[in-house]
C-alpha cells in the first residue's frame, strides 16, 4: 500500500495555475487590508486626501480668472465671498503749508499804522494796537454807523428829507467860531439823509454831525450815549467819544477799534457808497468834494480822513484789489502823523506807499502742482495707488501766512482742501485723481503703479 501523505503532498503540488493565481490573490488581500490598517497607513492616506483638496482648489481657482482691484472695496475671488485687505486713502502731503518769503511793508517813519485783509487777518503794524489817540473826524464813521443803524438807507436811496429848523441851522455858525470844517445851511432848508451824510462824509462837515444827532435823538448828548453804546456793542471797549464830529481832543480810540469800525463799515453799504464818491450836490451849499484825495489809487475806495492839532493827520482807510479771481479788502489806519489842518497829506501819502508794498506781496502760491502725489490708496502694507491733482492748487496770501492742507473723503472719491490758519480763506475742494508711473516699496514688497 502505498502512504497516504505522500499522495496528498503530490496532490497539493500538481494544482494547476488557477489554483496558485488565486492563492496570490488571496495573499495580496490579506496584505493590502494589513497595510491600511497600520499607522503608516493612516498617514499616506491622509497625505493623498490633502493633495486632492489642494489640486481642486488651485482648479478652481484658475478656472474663475484673475482677482480684480476695486477702489473703495476689497479684493476677492469670483466664487469666494471671503474679504481680503480693505484699500485705505492715506494723506502723503504735509498737514501744513506756509506761504514762501519774507514780507517787507513801507512803514512811515512817525505815527502809527496798521494794514490788514478782512477775514485773512492783520500784514501788520507800526506802533501799539491798544494805545489811545484822539481821531478827529474819523469819529464821524461812527457817527454815520449810528445814523444808518437807527434810519438805514441802500447803497443808492436818498432817504427820508430832513427840514433844518433853527437849533440845526445855526451849527454852522458854531462850527465857524471853532475853525471846523463846515457847509452852508440855512433855517427850512430841505435835505435829505443821504446828502446830509454826503456832507458828513466827503466834506466833513462838523456843523452835519451835530445836525445828524439832534435829527436822530433830539439832542447831542443823547445821540453819544447811543454812540458809544454801539461802540461797545462792535467790540471798541478802548474807545470814547464826546463829540459826533471828533473836533474834541477828548474823543478818543485805538488802531484796534478802529479797524473793527472799518470792517462793520463794510456790511454798511450806504456808507461804502457815499464815502468811495469824489463829489456830491446838496442844497444850499452846492457842489461838495470828498477830502479823501487817495481815491482811485491802489484800489483806495475809503473811508475817512482827520485832522486837527490833537490828532495830527489820520485816515481810515479801505481798499479793494483782485488776486487770483477774488476780491481782497484791505483796512488800514494811518493816526499822528505831522500835520493839524485841512488835507492830510502826510496821512494819504503814507498810505500810498504802505499799500504799495502790501499789494506788491500779496498774491498766490502753489501748494500742489500737477502731478504732485498728496494722497495714497494702500492695502496693508502694499501702496496700490496715488493720488494728485489734475491742476495745481493754490492759495492767495503773503508770505508768513499759514494755511492747514486736508485730503478727505474716501477711496473712491477723495478730495484736497487748504484753509487759511486762523482766517477765513479756503480754497473750496479739488477733486483727486489717480496718478500712474510710480513705484513705492513696503516691506519687501514692490508696487508699481
Amino acid at each position: 500500500m502505498g502512504n497516504p501523505q505522500a499522495g496528498q503532498i503530490r496532490d497539493r503540488g500538481a494544482a494547476g495555475p488557477e489554483d496558485r493565481s488565486g492563492r496570490r490573490a488571496g495573499r495580496a488581500e490579506r496584505t493590502v487590508r494589513g497595510f491600511f490598517g497600520s499607522r503608516m497607513g493612516l498617514r499616506l492616506g491622509l497625505v493623498l486626501a490633502g493633495v486632492a483638496m489642494l489640486g481642486s482648489a488651485a482648479w478652481a481657482l484658475s478656472a474663475a480668472g484673475p482677482r480684480h482691484y476695486e477702489l473703495g472695496g476689497t479684493v476677492v475671488a469670483a466664487d469666494s465671498d471671503a474679504a481680503v485687505v480693505p484699500t485705505r486713502l492715506v494723506q502723503t502731503a504735509s498737514t501744513d503749508f506756509v506761504y514762501p518769503g519774507t514780507l517787507n511793508l513801507v512803514w512811515p517813519s512817525s505815527g502809527t499804522v496798521a494794514i490788514e485783509v478782512d477775514g485773512m487777518g492783520l500784514l501788520g503794524h507800526s506802533g501799539s494796537m491798544t494805545s489811545r489817540h484822539a481821531i478827529a473826524s474819523i469819529t464821524k464813521t461812527m457817527t454815520a454807523y449810528v445814523i444808518l443803524k437807527d434810519h438805514p438807507l441802500s447803497a443808492t436811496s436818498s432817504g427820508p428829507t430832513i427840514t433844518l429848523n433853527d437849533t440845526m441851522a445855526i451849527q454852522y455858525d458854531i462850527a465857524v467860531k471853532q475853525d471846523e470844517s463846515a457847509v452852508v445851511t440855512e433855517p427850512g432848508e430841505r435835505i435829505t439823509e443821504r446828502q446830509a451824510l454826503e456832507a458828513l462824509l466827503l466834506a466833513s462837515a462838523g456843523n452835519m454831525a451835530d445836525i445828524l444827532a439832534i435829527w436822530d435823538r433830539g439832542s447831542v448828548g443823547a445821540f453819544l450815549t447811543e454812540m458809544n453804546q454801539q461802540a461797545r456793542d462792535l467790540g471798541m471797549t478802548r474807545s470814547n467819544f464826546t463829540d459826533p464830529a471828533g473836533l474834541a481832543a477828548s474823543t478818543v480810540s485805538t488802531m484796534g477799534d478802529l479797524l473793527k469800525l472799518a470792517q462793520a463799515v463794510q456790511n454798511v453799504p450806504a456808507i461804502t457808497s457815499v464815502v468811495s464818491e469824489v463829489s456830491a450836490e446838496v442844497p444850499v451849499a452846492g457842489t461838495i468834494y470828498n477830502v479823501n484825495r487817495d481815491l482811485g489809487s491802489y484800489g483806495i475806495d475809503g473811508i475817512k480822513t482827520g485832522t486837527t492839532n490833537a490828532a495830527g493827520s489820520c485816515l481810515l482807510f479801505s481798499a479793494h484789489i483782485q488776486v487770483g479771481g477774488r476780491t481782497l479788502t484791505i483796512l488800514g489806519v494811518v493816526l499822528g502823523m505831522p500835520g493839524s489842518s485841512g488835507i492830510p497829506y502826510t496821512a494819504l501819502n503814507a498810505t500810498m506807499r504802505l499799500l504799495a508794498s502790501a499789494e506788491a506781496q500779496i498774491g498766490q502760491a502753489t501748494v500742489a502742482g500737477t502731478g504732485k502725489v498728496v494722497a495714497a490708496l494702500e492695502q496693508g502694507r502694499v501702496r496700490v495707488g496715488s493720488l494728485g491733482v489734475a491742476e495745481p492748487v493754490a492759495v492767495v496770501g503773503w508770505p508768513g501766512l499759514g494755511y492747514r492742507v486736508t485730503v478727505s473723503g474716501n477711496t473712491a472719491a477723495a478730495t484736497l482742501g487748504v484753509t487759511q490758519t486762523g482766517g477765513s480763506w479756503a480754497s473750496g475742494s479739488t477733486r483727486l485723481v489717480r496718478l500712474r508711473g510710480t513705484a513705492t516699496r513696503f516691506g519687501n514688497s514692490t508696487r508699481a503703479d
